[in-house]
């Protein structure tokens, strides 16, 4: 097993070539996220072994259950405007098009980004139950990771293609059941060939860019709570303003104070949300949210 040190954290490599593969994937993370010249064709993810026996994450949440948790009617259920067919319906938190389909790696999902979302959980809870803005420096950095997060994976959710060639390196000769439990134990790996599954990959581009934009967001003063006069907001499937529902007739607003807001403010925000979203946006109920003026 090899180490490679990125990002301030450890990530773990199963080798049985030495220093080889963790050469080879820190040249694969040095050259970037690769560009496609086609954004409409995407592969399928790769499945895993009948009934799933280690229980990888297949569809995994772009924006967090417990988020869209707190913002159900009385069924359990929001309101979805599926954007690629048109109409609305309702949704539960579970619902698959809230989710990307195996785009990042297991050591992603139920590591660092857990993490990120667990210590968010908490401040949220505790905005809500105090009803006042983030002021402590601690708290501003969780809030500015997971909004880093939620951009991110927003944007990078699907795979190009499942496989990315490595070059310089013969991998090893794995069989699934030995990839599932190196990727539930927070290994990556190279497969006979020098071919390592890209969520591997843009689980550490992801991991990358979270921490890359965070530190951008360092530069953000506050984030005030606001709750509009009447109204609720819209929650984007591609988030583009310092915006994060709490519940639906609250949020955090990055560089504004705590208060109140009037409906046509509101209708402002949600305006921006939803011609923002790629191709679906959500809310409690999409017949309170106001879109103009």
């Amino acid at each position: 097993m090899n180490t490679l040190k990125r990002f301030n954290r450890t990530i773990s490599i199963y080798s049985k070539s030495g220093g080889l593969h963790a050469a080879a994937i820190a040249g694969a993370i040095a050259s970037g996220r690769p560009d496609y010249d086609d954004e409409t064709k995407w592969s399928k993810p790769e499945k895993t072994r009948p009934k799933n026996p280690n229980k990888l994450t297949i569809l995994q949440h772009v924006y967090p259950t417990k988020s869209i948790a707190r913002l159900i009617n009385e069924d359990g259920k929001v309101e979805v405007l599926d954007l690629l067919r048109g109409r609305s319906r309702r949704a539960k938190p579970s619902d698959p098009i809230f989710c990307a389909r195996r785009a990042w790696d297991q050591r992603a999902e139920s590591g660092y980004m857990r993490e990120i979302e667990e210590q968010f959980q908490e401040i949220a809870e505790r905005t809500i139950a105090n009803q006042c803005g983030i002021t402590e420096a601690t708290d501003k950095r969780s809030v500015e990771r997971f909004f880093a997060l939620w951009y991110m994976r927003s944007r990078y959710n699907q795979l190009k293609d499942q496989e990315f060639q490595l070059n310089g390196v013969a991998g090893d000769q794995l069989t699934l059941e030995q990839e599932e439990n190196l990727e539930r134990d927070h290994y990556l790996f190279i497969r006979s060939g020098g071919r390592i599954p890209a969520r591997q990959l843009n689980g550490i581009w992801l991991q990358q860019s979270i921490d890359q934009y965070a530190k951008e967001l360092e530069a953000v003063k506050r984030w005030g709570l606001i709750r509009p006069l009447s109204g609720e907001i819209i929650i984007p499937d591609l988030p583009r303003q310092l915006a994060i529902p709490l519940q639906p007739d609250l949020f955090l607003f990055g560089d504004a104070p705590d208060g109140l807001i009037l409906r046509e403010n509101l209708a402002e925000i949600n305006r921006f949300a939803a011609a923002g979203s790629r191709y679906y946006y959500l809310a409690r109920r999409l017949d309170q949210c106001p879109l103009d003026t």
